[in-house]
């Protein structure tokens, strides 16, 4: 990328962070030669790079005013406003954005962000559409600069950590939804959203703004077209009338929807769009099926880290009876989630862990508490609970409304070990 270049070139430059994105900056930045000095930063101890100054322990963040540019990997909080520093800090999304943004599809959201990336993406693909998937899905958006030809389109998820210092937006954005989330790296709501919205702020009046409507931008806020997503755009009522769909569930039907208004720009008919939406693997760990044990169906739903998620997993899966939530307590209000699940037709509610615990001192103090409700220390425990009280024939989901950090890597972690005690005969209660 020549935008690279001509950022770094004669510069002293600092990568902050040193997992996925911060390894691919790394590549990056070193085939062009064009800095006068390379830093690496991180509170994990790095290899020895050859021509890298290393700063790592607790002290990472001490030396970021020594350098001119910084690449600041998402999640990394700084003890300061960005904006407050004496070097340009950026980061991977910010510069391909600069570059390519006129070829960006953006997807963000609290929820559904990497189903409907993942979709479009295949749609878009299936249909012959020239176009590359990346960003917070796992794949670091520098590693598809080299493919970026003229008409090709990206498609990127991207998360709030990814939008925080981001001062240029897509071409085409989409804002899902918004919910209570990562309240431990924002503090407030408020500071959690403002990262968000940076997804459409600096959009031109040419640009496309698609959202859902409870997220529409304020009145002058966005200078681009905002079009208004909902189900009843589809072609279809439901999942259930389209013959070998994988989705299940209203959320899909709207993650759906908002995939449909864009493949309808590329030329893609109804037909064609319900052809790639039959062929869809969905991703794992997203209320996935994960099989039948003992009578009972499992599904792994560990990527749910908000109440909404979870309420709509206990609203999908029409046979579920017992429930195994808590996590990380991220300072999210359960007092909604608490009210809806004493009244609902589950069976049994087994928590877990910090947030687990403040779930269940609400649930206990509910009024006619209809679920059997059970207090576990951890998913293991929770597991052996959940298939001694789990009648055959109904369902046990692990939909958590909490995030898996301090127990586990990550939600896929948290979803690999529950497919493997659920299976496992040493696990039985």
């Amino acid at each position: 990328m020549e935008l690279l270049f001509e950022l770094i070139a004669g510069k002293r430059v600092l990568i902050l962070g040193f997992g996925a994105e911060g390894r691919s900056t790394y590549k990056y930045i070193k085939q062009t030669g064009a800095f006068s000095k390379l830093g690496i930063a991180d509170v994990k101890p790095v290899s020895d790079l050859p021509g890298c100054v290393i700063h790592s322990g607790s002290g990472y963040l001490d030396n970021i005013e020594n350098y001119d540019v910084v690449f600041k990997s998402p999640g990394i909080v700084l003890p300061k406003n960005y904006k407050d520093y004496s070097c340009i800090i950026t980061s991977q999304t910010e510069v391909f954005l600069k570059a390519y943004g006129r070829q960006v599809i953006g997807i963000t959201g609290t929820k559904g962000k990497s189903t409907v990336a993942s979709l479009l993406y295949h749609v878009l693909y299936s249909n012959n559409i020239r176009c590359l998937f990346a960003g917070n899905i796992g794949i670091p958006v520098f590693d598809i600069a080299k493919d970026m030809s003229p008409g090709a389109a990206a498609v990127l998820e991207l998360s709030c950590h990814q939008l925080e210092i981001c001062g240029v937006s897509p071409a085409a954005a989409v804002l899902l939804n918004l919910y209570e989330d990562h309240l431990d790296h924002y503090g407030t709501y408020a500071n959690y959203i403002k990262a968000k919205k940076n997804i459409y702020l600096h959009q031109q009046p040419s640009d496309i703004l698609y959202c859902g409507e409870n997220v529409k931008p304020a009145r002058g806020e966005s200078v681009s077209r905002t079009v208004v997503v909902n189900k009843d755009m589809l072609p279809f009522g439901s999942l259930k009338d389209v013959d070998g769909v994988r989705l299940r569930g209203e959320h899909n039907l709207v993650n759906c929807a908002f995939v449909y208004s864009i493949a309808k720009t590329f030329g893609i008919t109804d037909d064609e769009f319900t052809a790639a939406l039959k062929s869809y693997i969905p991703l794992r760990h997203r209320l996935e099926f994960i099989g039948n044990r003992n009578g009972v169906d499992y599904y792994d739903d560990s990527i749910s880290t908000t109440v909404e998620s979870t309420i709509n997993a206990v609203e999908t899966v029409q046979n579920i009876s017992t429930l195994l939530l808590g996590g990380m307590d991220r300072g999210i209000d359960y007092s909604f989630l608490a009210e809806y699940l004493s009244k609902s037709g589950l069976s049994v509610i087994i928590c877990m862990y910090e947030s687990g615990k403040k779930i269940f001192e609400m649930l206990k103090s509910c009024e006619k508490m209809k679920p059997v409700c059970v207090l576990c220390e951890n998913l293991p425990e929770a597991i052996k609970t959940a298939k001694k009280l789990t009648p055959p024939g109904t369902a046990c989901v692990l939909s958590p409304a909490a995030a898996s950090y301090g127990d586990f890597k990550d939600f896929k972690e948290r979803g690999d070990m529950f497919k493997s005690m659920v299976f496992d005969d040493t696990a039985e209660g």
